[in-house]
């Protein structure tokens, strides 16, 4: 017969490890807290933004235009975060990683239909993310004419240092600290629980074990036995050896 348990045993198992899952849940804070403020590497980014822009034949711009711009930035993309320009990058600023964790620094992005888009670099270093993002704009608006024989590239808005860190986030972390300290508390209280084998109730008695229950034996303690007349502890008949006759 399986087991079934009413919303009101949760709760009072809840209640009473109640102080055992509120331990856990500091504990998460605290583990969570340690290693936002003390362990992580702070993550700093910057971003220049390029606009795509072709030579007009005429004054007027055509949609076709637009459209063949936007779709130009998909291909930039590419080139951008080729060994063609990014190892130029790395040559130039003489930096240490490789091709591909300088790529992974590296996040290029634009609003739907837009002629502009962005180059962002994360770096642990605020102004080496800046000095990234800006000789990546300016290596690959020297070399796009020699790669595709066009110059319709301009950089609009030089990339500078945010010292603002972009990870870790402190607040959610210090919420994800607590969430997980509180599941691993409530999760651990139900299993001390079902793991408890001892008799806590007449109900186990009679209906786990199918015996019949005769009655219950009330504990008092000694301040109800004083209330009630009655001496906590009886005391104890002096032993014949100690009776001494005054005769």
């Amino acid at each position: 017969m399986e087991e079934e348990i009413s919303l009101v045993e949760l709760f009072d198992i809840i209640k009473k490890r109640v102080g055992m899952i509120i331990n856990l849940t500091l504990i998460g804070l605290l583990v969570v807290a340690f290693y936002t403020f003390f362990v992580a590497t702070p993550e700093y980014s910057s971003t220049t933004q390029l606009l795509v822009n072709r030579t007009q034949q005429t004054d007027a711009i055509q949609r076709s235009d637009i459209d063949t711009n936007v779709q130009l930035i998909n291909t930039y993309k590419d080139i951008i975060k080729g060994p063609v320009i990014l190892d130029e990058v790395r040559e130039d600023l003489n930096l240490d990683s490789s091709h591909s964790g300088l790529s992974n620094q590296i996040s290029i992005s634009n609003e739907a239909n837009s002629q502009v888009f962005s180059i962002r670099v994360t770096d642990i270093n605020p102004y080496n993310a800046a000095l990234i993002a800006n000789t990546t704009a300016s290596v690959f608006r020297e070399n796009l004419d020699d790669i595709m024989n066009v110059d319709n590239v301009t950089v609009i808005s030089q990339a500078e240092p945010n010292i603002n860190p972009i990870s870790p986030n402190h607040s959610l972390n210090l919420a994800i600290g607590i969430v997980l300290g509180a599941m691993i508390g409530v999760g651990m209280a139900f299993l001390l629980e079902f793991l408890d084998n001892t008799v806590k109730d007449e109900k186990f008695i009679v209906e786990e074990m199918g015996w019949t229950s005769l009655g219950r034996i009330a504990e008092m303690s000694a301040e109800e036995l004083k209330a009630d007349g009655r001496q906590a502890l009886p005391q104890r008949a002096q032993s014949p050896s100690h009776v001494r006759s005054r005769v």
